[in-house]
C-alpha cells in the first residue's frame, strides 16, 4: 500500500536535476559540539532579590521573599542559546 502512495507522489513531483546536491550528502555531516545555555528569568529575579536582601536586609520583609521565591519556582520562561558546530 505504501509503495503505491510513493509511486503516485513520484509521478506528480518533477525529477531532480542532475546538477543538484544530493540530500543524503547534506544531511550526513558530523556534529563536532553542541552548546546549550539557558537563563531562566525566575532565577535571575531570585538572584537579584537575594543579593539585595543580603546588602540591605532591613528593606525586604520575609513575606516579600516568600512571594518572590514561589513566583520564581512557578515561572519557567527563559532565554535559551543553542550552538551546533558541524564538521565539514
Amino acid at each position: 500500500m505504501m509503495q503505491h502512495v510513493r509511486r503516485g507522489i513520484a509521478r506528480i513531483l518533477p525529477a531532480a536535476p542532475e546538477i543538484s546536491i544530493p540530500i543524503s550528502d547534506a544531511v550526513q555531516t558530523g556534529v563536532r559540539s553542541i552548546t546549550v545555555l539557558t537563563l531562566r528569568f525566575g532565577s535571575a529575579l531570585a538572584l537579584g532579590v537575594v543579593v539585595a536582601a543580603v546588602v540591605r536586609p532591613e528593606s525586604f520583609p520575609v513575606q516579600l521573599l516568600c512571594a518572590v521565591s514561589v513566583a520564581t519556582f512557578a515561572d519557567r520562561s527563559g532565554l535559551t542559546y543553542l550552538r551546533i558546530r558541524r564538521t565539514c
